[in-house]
């Protein structure tokens, strides 16, 4: 794990890039796919993807903002 990593404390997470210029801004996205939750089948295919923005924590003075990039999931048993 990285860094970035790290400090944002978040398992399963890739950071894709960090930008301290006014706060700190971290973009990540999902590393892994999980099975689906009704049938627990494995290959789940991503329908679509969105951007959710969180403030997660401060460092110091400075706010940490999380920009995750989160994929809809779509099983092709439902």
């Amino acid at each position: 794990m990285s860094h970035a990593g790290i400090i944002v404390g978040i398992p399963g997470l890739e950071i894709e890039r960090v930008d301290r210029n006014q706060g700190i801004h971290v973009w990540a996205y999902p590393r892994k796919r999980p099975a689906c939750v009704h049938c627990q089948l494995a290959p789940v295919r991503i329908k679509a993807s969105y951007q959710r923005t969180l403030k997660h924590t401060r460092q110091g003075n400075r706010v940490m903002t999380l920009h995750l990039k989160v994929p809809k999931y779509h099983c092709p048993q439902y």
